[in-house]
């Protein structure tokens, strides 16, 4: 680069070394192609399970608990494992989850046995024997077929265990669990802990599941013994995909699997999903033609190898300690165990505290210069997160992020990475030269091993993301800071130095990026400020180069800061100008009627996730806009029109029994649909007092009891596909304090004057979770 100074030379070779650091993140998140159908048969084949899948679900068809479809899915599972040799059985139960949802499940469980195993008259695990759990869900949601969400999994497990049987006995039992009801609250896994009598064998478990129809096979999650179980996966796995982060953050999250259950109940193991096109996620698009077969390939690899590896892992004294864990491109784990995060923090704070007390002492490092670095560095953070609430909320304004994810999500991401460099890269050339070389390097280091320290106290899974380069850079510095000075060419571009630098931005480029690029994959644009600052911190090790770059018009140095700025710009234009939905990333619309029997009033409602009614619909009928539904519990805008009432009688809450002991009353009652609707409910508002609930003989777990999010802080109960006698339910109330209770009942359907609204909703509109439903409520009154 001829006529262009040193400083720019080194800034530029340093952001193109990122380059494929970038890259190679990316294809860190693909699944690996799958393998044909003439792959050995120990192997696990995409091919073959993909075949497999289009039998199980290649209809499409929505087979939620208790409908008749679900019964055809799990009668084709049935027969695919029976073809394989198993002698697959049906566990039928009525459970209830810690959400206030309860139902009859039918669990289809079959076992492998092990080695060990000579009793043939016993069918399950020897007594007193360990088993590994394999297990994923056969239903759907109402609104979607469910074909990856868990169609995938179901496939997965029955070519794992075609594979297991071309496979020497394991050492330890394997059972295998296609479980109902797990979109109901986790009902079919709940099942099988409480009452199938192998359950008591299970030690480890291996769950597959996924929030989207494409991306790679993530390990997101482990029982309490991470760092064993980890240290066993990434012995086995050919592609691993894993971070602690994910497990911390999921760890945080009101979101629960199956193995939630399974890990509750004392079992170790691992848990594995993908999460791409999460806009397919339970609605009409999660269908056998965006099924992935990579994906599938992915996930049926990890079984495989994660349930051969417990099998044969010694179960019966389980070392019970967390791990700091992340893969390098699917290549190569790192791992290390939790409790030394700390003191290596600490480590890196008292050796980069030497480091910075000896350029002081030779006169590489002035006050300040020091006071100028450190405030370069807190503004790049500070003005970057100002910036992207800024910019987010102007996009949301211009509608161009109005749900979490959009059909065109590159240009909105473009404009928060660009956004991150940009500042850092502007204030660093503007004011860089007042810090110096080693003043941005001591304030970047300083801020990175303060960090580590800090997340390592409080969440260690999260640490590495800090910790790994600055230790990578404490130490690689030290030939620079601490070997005799070479005069002739300055303490900025001692070659020792400029190598640390390039190592240490390195190291934080091939940690960070691939984190940052998950971020938006499980959490979408509500987190895009939130990436605009990681990008920006990961890019702060890259500084010092930007000591002696001039930002004059004109010059090779403006262009650092310009060219991002301008990106980001551009970017954030074409994301206001792109439609945000389309045919195959529609925005979730469902449709709802609902009659109020307590008025006899009918309405259509529709609760766009958008919070804006799409067109057609709106000139479908004559709705008008509120500021939430039309229940206490609704949040969000929502849309009203006059419907016709439906002749059907509202759902019937008949009071069996009450008793008073103290200043308490205890109720028994029945709860029924009289129209014979699939889905009832008893909804309690906030303060009722109500407790010692039960449905069907089963009581709730009032100490890890969770509401769903959109019912508020209401207590609700409900029985999902309830048989048409009903369902007894007992409650306490406080005595003598007057209430209003609803009761409502749910069908998965419109009626047929619905038909225009239906016919209305565009291509770019799709129902989601439970999908257009008919609802019929009524209050009923508790009088002192």
């Amino acid at each position: 680069m001829p006529g262009v100074d040193l400083g720019v030379r080194r800034a530029a070779l340093a952001v193109a070394l990122l380059a494929p650091a970038f890259l190679f993140s990316l294809e860190g998140l693909k699944p690996p192609a799958p393998s044909p159908a003439s792959a050995p048969a120990t192997q696990f084949s995409g091919s073959r399970a993909f075949e497999v899948l289009k039998r199980l679900v290649g209809d499409d068809i929505p087979h939620p608990l208790g409908s008749s479809a679900n019964q055809t899915v799990r009668n084709r599972a049935i027969s695919e494992l029976k073809n394989l040799g198993y002698a697959p059985e049906v566990q039928t139960a009525f459970a209830c989850s810690q959400y206030g949802s309860c139902g009859t499940v039918n669990n289809v469980v079959a076992i492998l046995q092990s080695s060990s195993h000579t009793n043939q008259r016993t069918s399950g695990p020897p007594p007193g024997s360990s088993a590994v759990l394999l297990s994923a869900h056969y239903d759907s949601v109402p609104a979607g077929p469910g074909v990856s969400d868990d169609g995938v999994g179901v496939a997965a497990i029955i070519e794992t265990a075609r594979a297991l049987k071309a496979l020497p006995k394991p050492k330890n039992s394997i059972i295998i669990l296609i479980d109902d009801g797990e979109e109901g609250g986790l009902l079919g896994a709940r099942a099988f802990v409480q009452f199938h009598p192998w359950a008591h064998s299970v030690r480890a478990a291996v769950n597959l599941d996924a929030r989207g129809t494409s991306g790679a096979s993530i390990m997101f999650e482990t029982g309490t013994a991470n760092e064993w179980a980890v240290h066993l996966f990434e012995r086995h796995a050919s592609h691993p995909s894993l971070n602690s982060i994910a497990y911390t953050v999921y760890n945080r999250l009101p979101n629960d699997t199956d193995f939630t259950v399974f890990k509750a109940a004392g079992a170790q193991g691992l848990n594995f999903a993908f999460i791409g096109d999460v806009v397919h996620y339970h609605t009409p698009l999660d269908n056998i033609g965006n099924a992935s077969p990579a994906s599938l390939q992915h996930q049926g690899e990890n079984a495989l190898a994660s349930v051969t590896a417990l099998a044969s892992a010694d179960l019966s004294n389980i070392p019970i300690r967390d791990a700091v864990y992340f893969d390098l491109f699917q290549s190569q784990v790192i791992r290390f165990r939790a409790s030394w995060a700390l003191p290596v923090a600490l480590f890196c704070i008292f050796l980069l505290a030497f480091q910075i007390l000896r350029l002081f002492r030779t006169n590489r490092l002035s006050m300040p210069q020091a006071f100028w670095a450190i405030t370069i560095w807190l503004a790049i953070v500070v003005i970057t997160a100002i910036v992207a609430v800024i910019l987010r909320t102007l996009l949301h304004l211009g509608s161009a992020i109005l749900v979490d994810w959009v059909a065109h999500p590159r240009p909105v991401q473009l404009a928060f990475w660009s956004l991150g460099a940009g500042v850092a890269f502007t204030i660093a050339i503007l004011f860089g030269r007042r810090a110096g070389f080693w003043g941005l390097w001591s304030a970047t280091w300083f801020w990175w091993c303060a960090l580590s320290l800090v997340v390592a106290s409080v969440a260690p899974g999260l640490c590495y993301l800090f910790l790994i380069p600055s230790l990578v850079s404490v130490i690689s510095a030290v030939p620079a800071i601490f070997m005799p000075r070479n005069r002739e060419l300055g303490p900025a571009v001692e070659p020792f130095a400029i190598a640390s630098v390039f190592l240490s931005l390195l190291a934080a480029g091939a940690i960070g990026f691939a984190a940052i690029l998950l971020l938006y994959e499980g959490l979408g644009n509500s987190v895009l400020p939130l990436i605009a600052i990681l990008v920006a911190i990961e890019l702060t090790p890259a500084l010092p180069l930007f000591s002696d770059i001039s930002s004059a018009p004109g010059t090779a140095g403006a262009l650092f800061a310009w060219a991002p700025i301008s990106l980001c710009l551009t970017a954030a234009f074409f994301s206001v100008i792109l439609p945000q939905f389309s045919a195959k990333s529609p925005q979730r619309v469902n449709i709802e009627y609902w009659k109020d029997a307590d008025t006899n009033v009918a309405q259509w409602i529709i609760e766009p996730a958008s919070g804006r009614m799409p067109g057609p619909i709106a000139i479908a009928a004559n709705f008008t806009r509120a500021n939430k539904g039309p229940f206490p519990w609704d949040r969000g805008p929502a849309y009203f029109s006059p419907a016709p009432r439906l002749t059907d009688s509202a759902p019937s809450f008949t009071i069996l029994e009450s008793s008073t002991v103290g200043n308490q009353r205890h109720y028994r009652a029945l709860l029924k649909s009289e129209r014979a609707a699939p889905e009832v409910l008893v909804l309690f508002p906030p303060k009722s007092g109500v407790k010692d609930v039960t449905m069907g003989g089963q009581a709730f777990d009032s100490a890890g009891a969770k509401q769903l999010l959109f019912f508020g802080d209401w207590n609700v109960y409900r029985c999902l596909a309830v048989s048409s006698e009903g369902v007894e339910m007992g409650f306490t109330l406080p005595a003598g304090k007057p209430l209003q209770i609803y009761v409502v009942d749910v069908s998965y359907n419109l009626p047929a004057s619905g038909k225009f609204l239906l016919d209305s909703r565009p291509l770019t509109a799709v129902p989601s979770q439970d999908g257009d439903v008919t609802i019929i409520s009524r209050s009923v009154q508790f009088l002192p």
